[in-house]
């Protein structure tokens, strides 16, 4: 059972973690949407611990707040990967 994210706190930012995102052909081009609705990529590129993670940090939409169970759908290049499930309060 997930733990509800707070996302009134501002700013609230999840981090997400993978292999191969420092290689995107731009930020632009790196869509992350929670519950379906476009959230505000602030970071794509290496992780500065540990050789060859990648992160991204993205920034919540206030207007997530009170959602409950959501999805988050990550699209770099065009390529998905799988969806997630969270919770928000």
């Amino acid at each position: 059972v997930p733990n509800p994210i707070d996302v009134s706190t501002d700013p609230a930012f999840l981090t997400l973690y993978g292999t191969g995102l420092r290689h995107r052909s731009s930020l632009s081009n790196v869509s992350v949407r929670i519950d379906g609705i476009e959230a505000g990529v602030e970071y794509v590129g290496a992780q500065c611990h540990y050789v060859g993670l990648d992160q991204i940090n993205v920034r919540f939409r206030k207007s997530l707040a009170g959602r409950g169970e959501g999805n988050i759908e990550l699209s770099v290049d065009g390529k998905a990967a799988n969806p997630v499930q969270m919770q928000i309060k």
